[in-house]
């Protein structure tokens, strides 16, 4: 025949339970909290840059810009822009949130509406280099806004 367990032994597992409950909480509530898990969002963006070389005084400082659309429904999603220019944006301010630098308009675009479909559970991924200037964007921290598809985030860039 077992031993009935006693009720102290009961508590402590109770406790330990309690525990793990505890922490399974606090890990979905920090990825909720930090962006990292939407969970009603349909489409996600991220952004993730690199800076290949270290800026030089005088050059323009160079860096991709990887932009990860995610469709997280059943179905397949449209995406619009007004023109083909309209597609991807970017702009970027110092840590205080003032202007620093945007895109440059130099490009011709025909003023005809661009769109594509993102197919359902599907992730699209595409790499823009950019040029920062020297004269604005000094080695430090930054904070790069982008609008891919109509759909806008933000992350933080440090040039080196």
């Amino acid at each position: 025949m077992t031993n009935p367990r006693t009720p102290s032994d009961l508590g402590k597992r109770m406790i330990n339970m309690s525990f793990a409950m505890l922490a399974a909480v606090g890990v979905i509530v920090y990825f909720i909290y930090t962006g990292a898990v939407k969970p009603d969002e349909p489409v996600t963006l991220t952004v993730t840059t690199e800076q290949p070389e270290a800026s030089v005084a005088g050059k323009p400082i160079n860096v991709d810009v990887t932009v990860r659309l995610e469709n997280n429904t059943k179905e397949t999603q449209a995406l619009t822009a007004a023109t083909q220019c309209d597609v991807f944006r970017w702009f970027l301010t110092d840590d205080k949130k003032e202007f620093v630098q945007s895109q440059a308009d130099d490009k011709v675009c025909a003023q005809v509406t661009v769109s594509t479909a993102l197919a359902a559970r599907h992730i699209m991924t595409e790499k823009f280099p950019i040029e920062l200037d020297p004269k604005r964007v000094h080695p430090g921290d930054y904070r790069i806004f982008i609008r891919y598809w109509g759909h806008e985030t933000d992350a933080t860039i440090t040039i080196r």
